[in-house]
């Protein structure tokens, strides 16, 4: 039985690359990738037999016309283009928590695109507002605030800056992945009554005071940390792996 073709946008994401390391969505689908400088009719011809565009693509910094054109630009680009060949695809589509800063405010403006898109052509997308993600390898990401955080504490920085002061939701990179893999299955976990956007049910809401002092107990007691007293949903056990994957990854390389 033929595969599912699945175009993807951002293989070089945080979120793009661990996807690509689950070993079962490579099996189920033929994954096509979609590069932001491909030719149109290159896009084109993909489009026509494919069943979802999962677009991971991003631009973080920059300044804030720039985020514009490369984020919702690029999405405006990819809509024009479903719409001026007939091949209308539904959004798989990461979007971003916080509208306070040129990132988010693009983020959410490819999103508004995307919605448009969808009552336009009758379509259901998939919106994910994801928060600060946190998890395996998250150098990955290494415009991710919590990245920084444990990056400062891991090399002994004197004097510790935290990102600001407000309380913030974060979330697990394996429950990202895990969510999109239900929604390229038809059972995304919808939060709107439009049917547009989704959630990932196992979400944290912490201040970075808290996740400081979480990651200071990590830091200081190393192997006697009590990790089995905490549930493997919880905050704690989740910034241990976050902290230890980290820990890991820069130990074994010169970097300061």
């Amino acid at each position: 039985m033929p595969k599912d073709k699945l175009l993807i946008t951002g293989t070089d994401s945080y979120i793009g690359q661990m996807l690509l390391m689950e070993q079962s969505l490579l099996d189920a689908f033929n994954w096509v990738e979609l590069k932001r400088n491909m030719r149109k009719e290159d896009i084109i011809s993909n489009l026509s037999d494919a069943k979802f565009l999962l677009h991971l693509f991003e631009t973080k910094s920059g300044s804030e016309d720039r985020l514009i054109t490369d984020n919702a630009g690029y999405t405006e680009q990819l809509i024009n283009l479903m719409e001026e060949s007939g091949h209308n695809l539904p959004f798989i589509y990461v979007s971003s928590d916080y509208d306070d800063s040129a990132y988010g405010r693009s983020k959410l403006l490819s999103e508004q695109l995307i919605r448009e898109y969808g009552q336009r052509r009758r379509i259901r997308n998939m919106i994910y507002r994801l928060p600060i993600l946190m998890g395996d390898r998250l150098y990955l990401d290494e415009a991710n605030p919590l990245h920084d955080l444990c990056y400062q504490l891991i090399f002994d920085q004197e004097t510790i800056i935290l990102p600001d002061r407000q309380e913030h939701k974060f979330v697990d990179i394996r429950d990202v992945t895990r969510e999109i893999a239900r929604a390229l299955s038809g059972r995304a976990f919808y939060a709107t009554v439009d049917l547009s956007i989704c959630v990932v049910p196992s979400e944290h809401y912490a201040d970075w005071k808290r996740v400081l002092s979480i990651l200071r107990e990590i830091k200081e007691k190393g192997e006697d940390y009590p990790l089995p007293e905490f549930r493997k949903s919880s905050l704690e056990y989740k910034l241990y792996l976050t902290y230890h994957s980290l820990l890991d990854y820069y130990s074994t390389r010169n970097i300061k």
